[in-house]
């Protein structure tokens, strides 16, 4: 484990066991009373303490924009690009296994379109970019990854036999999609396996030391809290209808990364020391609306969301899941042009939007890591990386195009990127050394550092958000369908300002 890590270790030992307990529990231990009706907050109880307040380092403005993007290791990964346009650079030798483990299948959670971004992206690597260990100088090839996916059912028991099936692989390391209980980590670290999060959604995914979640946006951590002042700051919205996905994970991100920032705004919170956005908007007023996923109509949870008569609604959910209160919505005369609907990046899909109709959609914003979706409204190597995502996703991906803009597709192409990236300079030429250890630790050194397809990579920056210790990119962007494309309405921001000083709130 890197060095940094282990500084940290000691801070979130106790926040760790609590947080195990929490994420393991069952479906009925974790849910809130206000899963059964809507729970409409002025003035909120103090949240659960049970963790120490945050380290109080982080910005103190919600407007404070970090840097767009970190260049250490661009000019490499530049370089390899441009050798392979050039001349693709077949891998060779032996294979280099790399374990990945993704909800598939399961009504309650399911995403293949982060399976098959990540295997699109494994043949981009092994048919161009030479594999992983490739010397771009020397035009010398590295070895093929072999990517072992494990499709797994939402339930603990599925995720730690996908955590067994892998482990058994002896993988590099192992790339954990999302996860909704966080009982996978404790087996990888026994067989010492290295474990990168693309997309972290629970407590054990933001705080557990030796864990990298790179994800560009951070998950619920970064994308929850950016929905908030997206809303607020942005839309100005006063009337916030917040319904949130009645998942395991869904629970925590929806009290601890939503509920919970309104309550700072509004003043209602107990504790939020040092931040100075508590009371910044007084008259704000928000209600909770739980969604159970998989249903076909969710029609009396939409008549709770536009009964409060909300001037903004912030949801996040499975893809599916997003469309179908949409529809529900949209049964009861909504519309985005009536009022703003702010998605997060995992509601996105091309396709359903158009399918649904510009009268209905058009206007409906994103929230998410750097929307590489959208080319024109990106510069420089992103944009780049942008227009390779668009092009490679077409030639090797299961389902090209459409599949590119479902969901978690860009998050898949983008973290299997990642590992390429910093295994390959890890390994500085010599395909022997390529090392799941050795690309950790660079990874847990990263401070504004390149992330193919995001904003920059900062794992060693984590502490600053203590306890999110492991989060490493938690910068997002606004975006905004006009009926056609995706146009960006606000670049690289975060709204962790808004959680300052504050205890984690597991909705007990």
């Amino acid at each position: 484990m890197h060095t940094s890590r282990l500084v940290r270790l000691a801070a979130v030992v106790g926040v760790s066991a609590l947080v195990i307990a929490a994420c393991g529990s069952k479906k009925e231990d974790a849910a809130p009373a206000t899963t059964a009706k809507a729970a409409v907050t002025t003035a909120a109880a103090a949240p659960t303490t049970v963790a120490a307040a945050p380290t109080t380092k982080a910005a103190t403005a919600t407007t404070a924009a970090p840097p767009a993007g970190g260049q250490k290791n661009a000019d490499f990964v530049k370089k390899a690009e441009d050798a392979a346009k050039a001349k693709p650079l077949k891998a060779t030798g032996a294979d280099v296994v790399i374990g990945f483990q993704n909800p598939e299948g399961d009504p309650n959670g399911s995403f293949p379109e982060y399976s098959k971004a990540a295997e699109a992206a494994v043949k981009y690597i092994n048919e161009e970019l030479g594999g992983v260990g490739a010397d771009y100088a020397k035009g010398t090839p590295g070895r093929p990854i072999k990517l072992e996916v494990c499709k797994m059912a939402i339930t603990p028991a599925d995720s730690q036999k996908c955590a067994n099936e892998l482990a058994a692989k002896k993988p590099l390391a192992v790339i954990s999609s999302l996860n909704f209980f966080g009982n996978h980590f404790a087996i990888f670290n026994a067989a010492k396996i290295p474990v990168v999060v693309g997309t972290p959604i629970t407590a054990l995914d933001f705080t557990s030391p030796g864990v990298y979640a790179v994800g560009g946006g951070g998950g619920c951590l970064g994308v929850h809290t950016g929905l908030m002042e997206f809303v607020t700051n942005d839309l100005k919205a006063t009337n916030v209808a917040v319904p949130w996905a009645d998942t395991p994970p869904g629970v925590f991100c929806y009290h601890d990364l939503e509920k919970k920032p309104l309550n700072v705004l509004n003043g209602s919170i107990a504790k939020a020391e040092g931040n100075d956005n508590k009371g910044k908007i007084a008259a704000l007023k928000h209600i909770g609306v739980a969604v159970k996923p998989g249903q076909a109509d969710v029609t009396a949870q939409a008549t709770q969301v536009l009964d409060f008569k909300p001037n903004g609604i912030v949801f996040s959910a499975q893809g599916a899941d997003c469309w179908t209160l949409v529809n529900s919505m949209a049964k009861l005369g909504w519309t985005a042009a009536k009022i703003p609907l702010v998605l997060s990046g995992a509601c996105l899909d091309l396709a359903k939007m158009k399918e649904i109709g510009p009268e209905i959609t058009k206007g409906i914003y994103f929230v998410g890591g750097a929307s590489i979706l959208n080319p024109e409204s990106l510069e420089g190597q992103l944009k780049d990386e942008a227009i390779t995502y668009a092009a490679k996703m077409a030639k090797y991906a299961d389902g090209g195009a459409e599949t590119a803009g479902k969901g978690f597709a860009t998050a898949g192409f983008a973290v299997m990127m990642q590992v390429w990236e910093y295994t390959t300079i890890a390994a500085n030429g010599d395909p022997s050394k390529v090392d799941g250890t050795a690309m950790t630790t660079l990874l847990g050194a990263t401070s504004n550092a390149h992330s193919w397809g995001s904003t920059g990579m900062s794992c060693a920056d984590g502490v600053k958000n203590a306890p999110y210790i492991a989060v490493c990119n938690s910068t997002v962007t606004a975006t905004q369908w006009d009926g056609a494309a995706l146009k960006t309405v606000r670049k690289n921001y975060t709204g962790l300002p808004l959680i300052k000083g504050t205890d984690l709130d597991f909705g007990k």
